[in-house]
C-alpha cells in the first residue's frame, strides 16, 4: 500500500502530496502517528528468518555427508569403534566450519538494521518533537539538514539548494540536486528529482520532508527484501561434488549387491558374508575427502589472504577457480567512486585566465567550500587567487530552474557575475560568438567521453543585480567547460585483459547513464568500438530468455537498479557460474544471488557482510589474482578426486575380481580402511596444495554444466583403478603359494606404493612425473616420507600383527615395490602424452 502510493508521489504538487496521505505542513496528530504506526509497523528493515532447524541441519543435507554417516553407522553396528570415532569426528568438523561461515553470512542484515538507528526533529500537533526514526510513520514531516542520513523515503515539501547523495543506491558518484516541485512522467529513483530515500545522505542545503515509505516498504528495503529473498544455496562446485557422490553411492551399492551376490555364491557364511560386504561398504567411502577438502580450502585461503582476498565463505574459492562471468558495478569498483578533473576547455587564450573564473565562481569561503562539486574545482584551481581589490558581495545558490549558480564580486570598476552550471544553460545565455560554435563542438565531445561537464561564463555589470533571471543571465561571456569523470582503479584494464584471456566475460552493470558507462567499459577494454552497450530496459522487462540472448551481444548496461543486477544474475544462473562485485547497499542483492560475491574493502559494511570474499585493497586486479587461486584449488580438487576415486574403485575392483575368480581375499578390510585414511590421508592433502600450473590462466573456464570428472581426468581415474587391481592381484598371485597371509603382506605392500606412486603422478596434470624433481611439491615430499617412516614401522615391529601381517624375503619385497611401481608411473605418464596430443588438435 504504502510502496503503490509512493511510486506516484513525486508526480504531485506539494498539497496534493500532504492530502494523499491525509497529512499537513504542521505534520500528523499524536493519535494518527500511533495509530499508523500500528498499522504499517516501525521503520526498520525486517526479512524472512530460516528456521532453526533448518540451519541445524543444513550441514548434514550433502549426499557426500550422508553416505559418510551411514558408514559410521555401519562401523557402529560392526564393534569397530576406532573407525566409527574418525568418521563421527570428520561430520562434526565439517558441521562447525559450516555454523562458523554462516554466522558471517547472516550478518548482512542486521547490518542494515544497526545502521538506521537515529533521531529526527519531526513536526507532532505542529509542534517541533526530537523522536527515534524507527517511530516515523508514512505522513510525518521531518526537518532535514546538511550532513543528515535520510530515515524514510520521502517527498521534498521545502528545499533550499539541496543535493543527495544517492550512489548507495544508484552508483551516481556525484551529489543530485533536489527541488520541490512536482515532476511529470514515469520516473526511475535516480530521476525523481524532488524524492530523497532512505539511507541516502543530504550533502548540502536544508528542508522539509514529507515521509511517504518507512521500513521495508522503502526502495533500501526492497534491496534488503532481495537480499533474503536471492539463492545463497549451495556453489556450483558443491552441488557437482553432490553430483559426483550420487554416483559414487550408485556405484557402491550396485558393487555391494554384488560382493555379497559372490560371496554366498562361494558358500561364505551368511553372517560373514553380510559382515564382510559392510566393510567393503564402508572401505569404499572416501571418508578423507571432506577433511582434506576442508584442510586445503583453509590453506588456500591464507594463500588467497596474501593477494589481499579475505575469504569469508570457504567455498567461494572453488567457485572463482570456475568463474565464466565476472559482473562488476562501475561505481567504487572498475572506478574509485572518486570524481576529479579530467579535461577542460576554454575560449580564453591562456588557462590562467579560465582559473580566474573558475575560482571567482565557487560558492561559499573561497578556502573552505562545502560544495562538493566546488571542493573538485577547488583542488584544480587553488593556486590562483582572486585580486585583492575584489570582494564578493553575494552569492546566488543553485536554481533548479535555471539550473545553474552563481557569485557576484565588486571591483573598482563595478561588479562582475560569474556562474556556472549545465552547460547547454551555460551556452543558452552568451552572445554568439565564433568561439561559442566552437563550443557546442567540444561540448559534444566531452558527452561522448561520458564526462560531467560543467559550463562557466561571467557579465560584466554597473549595477548589482538582486536576482538570476533571463535578463540577467543574457548576453554573457561565455569562459570554457570542465568535463570531470570517476577516476579509474589502477590496473583494472590490465586485470580486465587477463579475464578476458582466461575466457571469462567482464560484464558492467551502472546505474550512470548509458555514454558515460559506454565511455568507461571501452577506455578499460569490458567493449570495444560503439556496439555491446545497451541501457536496462532488457533487464527491467524481459524474461530470463530474454536476458540471456541480450547478454550475448551486450556487456555493458547503464541505468540499472539494484533489481535489475539481480535479474539478470538470476537468469543466468546454471548457464554461468558467476562472480559479483560490488562496494555499495544496491548492490548486496545481486552479491546473495552470485555464486561469488565479491564486495571491495573501501565499500560500505552491509556490501562486505554480504559478500563471499571481500578484496581489500579495492582492487579489480585482486580478482584475477582469486581467479589464479580458485583455478589452482578446483584443479587440486579433481586431483584429490582423482586419486581417492582410483583409490576406492581400485580397491573394491580387488575384491570384486577376488571372489568372481573363485581367489583368495587378497586384502582385509583393516587393511583397506589403513590405506584410506593413513596411506591416502597424508598424500592427498598435499596434492590439494599443489602449485599453480601454466595452463590453468591460458584456458577457459568449462562448462557450467559439465561434472566435475569427465574426459581425461575420469579416464586416468579409471586407468589408475585398473593399474592398482591387476598389480596388486598380479603380487598377490605371483606370491601366493608361500601361503595367504604371506601374499595378503605382499599384496598390502603393492597396494601403498602404488598409492606413493600415484601422488606424484597426479601432482602435475599434464607433465611427467620425472618434473617432480624438477619443481618438487616440497609439502608431497615430505608427506610420502613421513608416509613410508609409518608403514616401516607397521611392517617390522609387533603392531604388523594387528593387521595380520608377515615378514617377507627381500626378493618378494622387491618385486611387490619395483613392478607395482614402473607400471602406474609409466603408464600414468603414456596417457598424460595422449591426453596432450588429443587436447592439442581439438
Amino acid at each position: 500500500m504504502q510502496h503503490e502510493k509512493e511510486k506516484q508521489t513525486y508526480n504531485l504538487e506539494i498539497n496534493e502530496a500532504l492530502e494523499s496521505f491525509g497529512s499537513t505542513r504542521n505534520g500528523l496528530s499524536a493519535v494518527d502517528a500511533r495509530q499508523r504506526l500500528a498499522e504499517y509497523g516501525r521503520n526498520e528493515l525486517t526479512a524472512r528468518r530460516t528456521p532453526l532447524w533448518r540451519r541445524i541441519i543444513e550441514p548434514f543435507a550433502s549426499y557426500f555427508v550422508l553416505v559418510i554417516i551411514a558408514a559410521a553407522v555401519i562401523s557402529a553396528f560392526e564393534r569397530k569403534w576406532f573407525e566409527t570415532i574418525i568418521i563421527s569426528v570428520i561430520v562434526v568438523v565439517n558441521a562447525i566450519i559450516y555454523y562458523f561461515q554462516q554466522f558471517s553470512v547472516s550478518r548482512v542484515l542486521k547490518t542494515l538494521r544497526e545502521q538506521d538507528k537515529q533521531f529526527v526533529l519531526t513536526l507532532r500537533d505542529g509542534e517541533e518533537e526530537k523522536i527515534n526514526s524507527e517511530l516515523l510513520v508514512p505522513g510525518d514531516v521531518i526537518y532535514i539538514s546538511e550532513g543528515m542520513k535520510i530515515p524514510a523515503d520521502g517527498r521534498l515539501i521545502e528545499a533550499n539548494n539541496v543535493q543527495a547523495d544517492e550512489s548507495l543506491l544508484t552508483g551516481e558518484s556525484l551529489p543530485i540536486h533536489k527541488h520541490a516541485g512536482a515532476v511529470a512522467g514515469t520516473k526511475q529513483i535516480y530521476d525523481q528529482a524532488n524524492m530523497l530515500f532512505k539511507g541516502s545522505y543530504l550533502s548540502s542545503g536544508s528542508g522539509m520532508l514529507l515521509i511517504c515509505g518507512t521500513g521495508n516498504a522503502t526502495e533500501l528495503g526492497a534491496i534488503n527484501t532481495l537480499a533474503a529473498e536471492a539463492d545463497d544455496g549451495k556453489t556450483p562446485i558443491e552441488i557437482k561434488i553432490d553430483d559426483l557422490t550420487k554416483k559414487l553411492l550408485i556405484g557402491i551399492m550396485a558393487v555391494t549387491i554384488v560382493v555379497f551376490g559372490l560371496a554366498i555364491y562361494r558358500g561364505i557364511h551368511l553372517e560373514e558374508a553380510i559382515a564382510y560386504t559392510l566393510s567393503i561398504l564402508v572401505s569404499a567411502v572416501p571418508e578423507g575427502l571432506p577433511v582434506a577438502m576442508t584442510l586445503v580450502l583453509l590453506f588456500s585461503a591464507r594463500r588467497m589472504a596474501k593477494q589481499k582476498a579475505l575469504v569469508k565463505h570457504i567455498a567461494a574459492m572453488e567457485t572463482m577457480g570456475a568463474i565464466t562471468l565476472i559482473a562488476t558495478d562501475k561505481t567504487g569498483t572498475i572506478t574509485q567512486n572518486k570524481l576529479a578533473v579530467a579535461d577542460m576547455y576554454t575560449a580564453h587564450n591562456d588557462k590562467k585566465t579560465f582559473h580566474e573564473a573558475v575560482r571567482a565562481s565557487l560558492n561559499g569561503d573561497v578556502d573552505n567550500t562545502e560544495d562538493p562539486l566546488d571542493k573538485i574545482l577547488h583542488v584544480e584551481v587553488e593556486h590562483t587567487r582572486i585580486p585583492r581589490d575584489w570582494k564578493k558581495v553575494k552569492e546566488f545558490p543553485f536554481d533548479q530552474r535555471l539550473r545553474l549558480s552563481g557569485v557576484l564580486w565588486q571591483h573598482p570598476k563595478g561588479y562582475s557575475l560569474y556562474v556556472k552550471g549545465a552547460p547547454e544553460q551555460i551556452l543558452h545565455h552568451c552572445r554568439p560568438t565564433k568561439a561559442l560554435a566552437e563550443a557546442k563542438t567540444q561540448l559534444a565531445a566531452f558527452t561522448s567521453h561520458g564526462y560531467r561537464t560543467i559550463g562557466f561564463a561571467q557579465k560584466d555589470s554597473k549595477s548589482m543585480p538582486e536576482a538570476l533571471d533571463h535578463g540577467v543571465l543574457s548576453n554573457m561571456s561565455f569562459d570554457g567547460f570542465i568535463g570531470l569523470s570517476d577516476q579509474l582503479r589502477a590496473g583494472v584494464s590490465n586485470a580486465i585483459k587477463q579475464a578476458q584471456q582466461a575466457g571469462i566475460k567482464v560484464v558492467m552493470l551502472t546505474g550512470d547513464h548509458v555514454e558515460t558507462a559506454g565511455h568507461i567499459a571501452r577506455k578499460v577494454g569490458i567493449a570495444n568500438g560503439h556496439g555491446g552497450i545497451t541501457d536496462s530496459s532488457v533487464l527491467a522487462s524481459g524474461s530470463p530468455e530474454e536476458i540471456r540472448k541480450a547478454l550475448e551481444t551486450n556487456t555493458v548496461f547503464g541505468r540499472v537498479l539494484p533489481e535489475h543486477k539481480y535479474a539478470l544474475l538470476k537468469a543466468i544462473k546454471k548457464h554461468e557460474i558467476t562472480a559479483m562485485t560490488g562496494d555499495g547497499v544496491n548492490d548486496i542483492p545481486a552479491l546473495v544471488e552470485a555464486d561469488a560475491g565479491l564486495a571491495m574493502g573501501a565499500g560500505t559494511d552491509a556490501a562486505k557482510d554480504a559478500s563471499d570474499i571481500v578484496l581489500i585493497n579495492s582492487n579489480f586486479q585482486t580478482i584475477m589474482n582469486a581467479v589464479r587461486v580458485g583455478r589452482t584449488v578446483l584443479a587440486n580438487i579433481r586431483k584429490m578426486v582423482v586419486y581417492l576415486v582410483g583409490t576406492n574403485s581400485g580397491e573394491i575392483l580387488i575384491m570384486l575380481l577376488a571372489l568372481l575368480f573363485n581367489m583368495p581375499l587378497p586384502l582385509t578390510a583393516v587393511m583397506i580402511l589403513w590405506v584410506n585414511l593413513v596411506t591416502d590421508g597424508v598424500s592427498v592433502i598435499p596434492l590439494g596444495l599443489s602449485p599453480a600450473e601454466e595452463h590453468h590462466m591460458k584456458q577457459p573456464p568449462k562448462d557450467p554444466r559439465a561434472p566435475l570428472l569427465e574426459g581425461y581426468m575420469l579416464n586416468r581415474s579409471i586407468l589408475l583403478a585398473i593399474i592398482m587391481a591387476t598389480m596388486v592381484l598380479f603380487i598377490f598371485s605371483f606370491t601366493l603359494h608361500h601361503g595367504e597371509a604371506y601374499a595378503r603382506t605382499a599384496a598390502f605392500l603393492s597396494l601403498i606404493v602404488i598409492q606413493w606412486a600415484n601422488a606424484f603422478n597426479m601432482n602435475f596434470e599434464f607433465k611427467s612425473w620425472v618434473y617432480n624433481f624438477v619443481h618438487p611439491n616440497y609439502k608431497l615430499v615430505v608427506a610420502i616420507s613421513a608416509s613410508i617412516l609409518v608403514n616401516i614401522i607397521v611392517f617390522m615391529t609387533p603392531i604388523k600383527e594387528y593387521f595380520n601381517l608377515v615378514s617377507l624375503l627381500p626378493y618378494d619385497a622387491l618385486i611387490a615395490i619395483v613392478l607395482p611401481v614402473l607400471a602406474t608411473l609409466l603408464l600414468c605418464d603414456m596417457h598424460k602424452l595422449i591426453s596432450n596430443l588429443l587436447i592439442k588438435h581439438r
